[in-house]
């Protein structure tokens, strides 16, 4: 009997382009390696093999994330589009209204302040006349 893998979510289907990758995956895959050549190539001339390795990995990492990485269904580029957004863009929410407490609090804030203040200058004074009789 003839056998077909379905999957359980038929979003999840993705046709397959060369050697079980997507044409997208087979793009990056293709430019990961001319990319990584080509550096080997030309910069083993000029740095030495294991410093070359890790210059090689930082610039085929963001193919690699383009081509593969997904998560929750979403590709790399919306993925970095949501975290750009909600690091940096406008956040829906605001806080505009503050409660009367604040204000209160602020105040409280403010004589508790002014009481350590003139206790910390009273203890000044007595350390002052306490070294002008000792000394």
């Amino acid at each position: 009997m003839i056998k077909a893998d379905i999957p359980q979510d038929v979003t999840e289907y993705r046709e397959q382009f060369f050697f079980g990758l997507t044409i997208r995956q087979f793009v990056c895959a293709l430019g990961m390696i001319v990319l990584a050549a080509l550096t080997f190539l030309i910069g083993s001339k000029f740095v030495t093999t294991d410093i070359l390795v890790y210059i090689v990995i930082f610039e085929v990492s963001p193919l690699a994330a383009v081509g593969f990485m997904k998560y929750n269904g979403m590709p790399f580029e919306r993925i970095a589009a949501t975290v750009s957004s909600f690091y940096f863009g406008e956040q829906r929410r605001k806080m505009k209204y503050l409660p009367d407490e604040i204000g209160v609090f602020d105040e409280v804030r403010k004589l508790r302040l002014a009481e350590l203040e003139k206790e910390r200058a009273e203890e000044k004074k007595l350390l002052k006349r306490r070294r002008k009789t000792n000394g």
